[in-house]
Parts: C-alpha cells; sequence; structure tokens
C-alpha cells in the first residue's frame, strides 16, 4: 500500500470516527429531551430489534399482547451536518420467531434471519406526515437544533403518528388494512406481502385463527403479489403455518 494510500485510509478512518462521536452526542441530547414527554405518551426506551440502528421508545397495547407500538429516532452523518429522521413502528417478536422456524421456501424474498425488520408488521416515516424539510430530513447543525428537532418529533407523535396507530390498535383493523397497498407502496395494486404475511401470523398468535385463514385464503385467491412474494411461496406459507397452528389448518380446510 502506498503512502498515499496509507494516508487516505488514516483520514477517512478518523472522519468515520469523528462522524460515530457526533452521532453520539446528539443522540445523547435527542434521548434526554424527549424520553420525558414520550414517556407521557406511554413510551419507554428499550432497545431496537437486533440490528437496527436508532434511538428506540416502545409501548406495548393491552388490545394487542403479541405487538408493540414503538417509535425510532435515526441520527445519520452528512456531508457537513446531521440529519435526524424518525419513523413509527408496529412489530413483534413473536411473529418474528414463528418466520425464523419456517422453512425458506415459505418465506418472502426479504425474510432473511438476519433482518432486522423480520417481526415488522408495518412502519411510516413521520416526514410522510409532516416534513421536517424539503429531504425529508430535519437537520442537526449544532446543538441548539436538538430542541426544534424533538418540537417536530413530538408534534408528529401527538398527533398524525397516534392517529396512525389508533387506526392499527385491533386485529379486526389490521386484516382490514393487510388487503390494500401501503400509503408509501409504489405498486398500487398488491397489498404489501411483509403486513399482509405478519398479520396472518399475528391473528394466529392472538387466537383469531378464523381471521387468518380468511386473510390467507383471500390472499391466494386474489394473487396480488407483490415483488417480494409468489403463489409459491404464498402457498408454502399457508401450509407452514398449518403445521405450527394445527387450528388454523383446520379453519383453512373449512373454508376451501
Amino acid at each position: 500500500m502506498s503512502t498515499h494510500d496509507t494516508l487516505a485510509g488514516a483520514n477517512y478512518e478518523g472522519r468515520k470516527a469523528l462522524a460515530t462521536s457526533k452521532i453520539k452526542k446528539f443522540q445523547q441530547l435527542l434521548s434526554a429531551e424527549l424520553s420525558p414527554a414520550l414517556a407521557d405518551q406511554g413510551f419507554l426506551p428499550g432497545s431496537a430489534p437486533r440490528g437496527m440502528e436508532g434511538l428506540w421508545f416502545a409501548s406495548k397495547s393491552p388490545s394487542l399482547p403479541h405487538a408493540t407500538a414503538a417509535v425510532k429516532v435515526v441520527v445519520e452523518s452528512r456531508r457537513d451536518w446531521l440529519g435526524m429522521s424518525a419513523y413509527a413502528h408496529l412489530t413483534s417478536d413473536a411473529v418474528a420467531e414463528i418466520v425464523r422456524n419456517m422453512p425458506d421456501p415459505a418465506r418472502a424474498a426479504d425474510s432473511s434471519d438476519d433482518s432486522p425488520y423480520l417481526g415488522s408488521i408495518e412502519l411510516v416515516g413521520f416526514a410522510s406526515f409532516i416534513k421536517p424539510a424539503p429531504a425529508g430530513e430535519f437537520l442537526l447543525v449544532n446543538p441548539s437544533s436538538v430542541p426544534r428537532a424533538a418540537d417536530w418529533f413530538l408534534q408528529c407523535v401527538r398527533g398524525p403518528v397516534a392517529e396512525w396507530f389508533l387506526q392499527r390498535d385491533s386485529v379486526s383493523k389490521l386484516v382490514d388494512l393487510a388487503k390494500f397497498p401501503t400509503a408509501a407502496a409504489v405498486d398500487r395494486k398488491s397489498p404489501s406481502s411483509m403486513r399482509l404475511r405478519a398479520t396472518v401470523i399475528l391473528c394466529a398468535l392472538e387466537g383469531r385463527l378464523a381471521d387468518a385463514a380468511g386473510l390467507m385464503r383471500w390472499y391466494l385467491t386474489e394473487g396480488r403479489f407483490d415483488g417480494l412474494d409468489s403463489p409459491e411461496q404464498a402457498s408454502a406459507f399457508d401450509i407452514a403455518l398449518g403445521q405450527q397452528f394445527p387450528g388454523y389448518a383446520e379453519a383453512r380446510k373449512m373454508m376451501d
């Protein structure tokens, strides 16, 4: 390796270390600013799903015992500043575990074991509701930016994000939503395979076997698969789910 390459590598590592240090500093500032207000909304600091970056604040819903509502803050390095983005998640560790136990032919294309979204039912960016800037991120130029960034975040949590969670606070609501594309989907004809499959599993976990079987029958009959799923994969998923939940298999037989 030449001297020039060595110096370039050292400079890169130095810039990377500096960026990491800045990100940690702003994460600490944001956590201190947000934690008390989010606790009032029922969201407490926690650990994000394995492999997922950012500050994670979660809330358990009594109406969906196997699911978790969470909001996430991500701070990332840009050229001369940091950018903050935020997301609302409806996720389930139990759903993720069911997927991990499924054979590969039954899985959708995005469901490898190391995926941080393995248990994701649905997620949405806060910028879909209130854009903080044209680029969709809140710019963190210096520490004085933090209170304004926190205000934007909390404005979303108390308003449109709260409404988003309210529209997903029961199995029945999730089953209805699963039949439609997500708001940000490019494919406006096909339902999200991630959301639909996760909803079917969640129904089974909650003991709503008829709902699970009915939604899966609808999915296979409609045949509107997005780019991550196929008739063969969906049929294998149906069979694998019946093996894990015998009651689901019985409910499916009654519908065919």
